[in-house]
């Protein structure tokens, strides 16, 4: 392994990180990340979209406010010194790494610090829970580019203060997985700036041919109009709707404990009804599992949920291409340019 002199979260190693494929992503590259897909992946690496700033998820910030401290119990219950550190694969330098710590013979640690939810799974099912599945190709990355036999991935217990700790022994089988399929898809997709497949169920529709934007862009300046305009005219039935419940609140007062009136123009009728079943309190209290009733549910509904975003560009993409496809419809530069 090649090690760099380069600070964490600095634009140099931001810099660094864009030249190559990172731990975080050969799993996305390989299909086994539920955050993100290849497709997204090409286009923040390609500089056509900006990655997620995640700086104000809680989680995150938890994460990186504590991970000293964790090292630190992991250097107690060890015996040992762990460095942060960077570096690059000897088999492929474009396969890097940003070691939350390196132990003196050179084992990756890599550090978590997830929510209750996550740890109350984690202390459940171990090596089964989606965690681990995840994290534990991260360190296998890890492996790869450090060339270590075995490595470390720690979750941070922070309601016990205690760390859950795996032992992650190198798989010869995955590694060559990552190594070949990471080098696929630099040299495929990332070199040649192609566009990888897209899933339909995670990433965005965005039209091609200059027919469809054309299409898409008439269709959107429409329904922003008149999203528009029904924001208004609903703000003033918002209006009027408070000034008739302070109207009928004023008429209930008025008739005490009656439960029927019709006078000048306006009729009251209290209706009573029964309360809606706590089905989740029926189910617990006669030892029923939830899934039980799947064989006496209806056919799943569907909605769409359409709104405006002020935006002509898909958030945190800055796609030139896109930008000037834009530009190109009879419609786009009256809404946005």
């Amino acid at each position: 392994m090649r090690m760099l002199e380069l600070e964490q979260r600095t634009p140099e190693w931001l810099a660094w990180r864009t030249k190559g494929i990172t731990a975080t992503e050969s799993a996305v590259i390989l299909g086994r990340n539920p955050y993100k897909t290849p497709w997204r992946l090409w286009c923040e690496k390609t500089g056509r979209a900006d990655s997620p700033d995640l700086s104000a998820n809680p989680l995150v910030r938890f994460g990186r406010e504590n991970e000293d401290r964790v090292r630190q119990l992991f250097e107690a219950a060890h015996s040992e010194i762990v460095l942060p550190a960077c570096g690059e694969s000897d088999a492929d330098p474009i396969l890097r790494a940003s070691f939350d710590g390196l132990t003196s013979v050179g084992e990756p640690v890599e550090i978590k610090c997830p929510s209750e939810t996550t740890i109350d799974e984690i202390r459940l099912i171990a090596e089964a829970s989606p965690a681990f599945g995840l994290y534990s190709m991260q360190v296998q990355h890890q492996l790869l580019v450090s060339g270590a036999q075995r490595g470390w991935l720690v979750f941070y217990d922070r309601t016990k203060e205690e760390l859950i700790e795996f032992e992650v022994v190198r798989d010869e089988k995955l590694i060559a997985e990552i190594l070949s399929g990471c080098r696929d898809f630099w040299d495929r997709f990332i070199a040649k700036g192609k566009e990888p497949p897209k899933d339909p169920a995670r990433d965005l529709y965005i039209p091609k041919t200059d027919e469809e934007i054309e299409r898409w862009c008439l269709a959107a300046a429409d329904f922003c109009a008149i999203d528009a305009e029904t924001e208004a005219l609903q703000s003033r039935i918002d209006e009027l709707n408070e000034q008739k419940k302070r109207c009928r609140d004023d008429l209930i007062s008025m008739m005490g404990s009656f439960r029927y009136a019709d006078f000048a123009g306006v009729a009251l009728t209290l209706r009573a009804s029964r309360g809606a079943v706590d089905y989740r309190k029926f189910l617990s209290a006669r030892d029923i599992a939830e899934s039980e009733l799947d064989a006496y549910r209806t056919e799943p509904g569907k909605s769409w949920l359409v709104r405006r975003t002020c935006s002509p560009m898909p958030k945190d993409f800055k796609d030139e291409e896109m930008r000037l496809a834009l530009e190109a419809s009879s419609v786009s530069e009256a809404m946005w340019f």
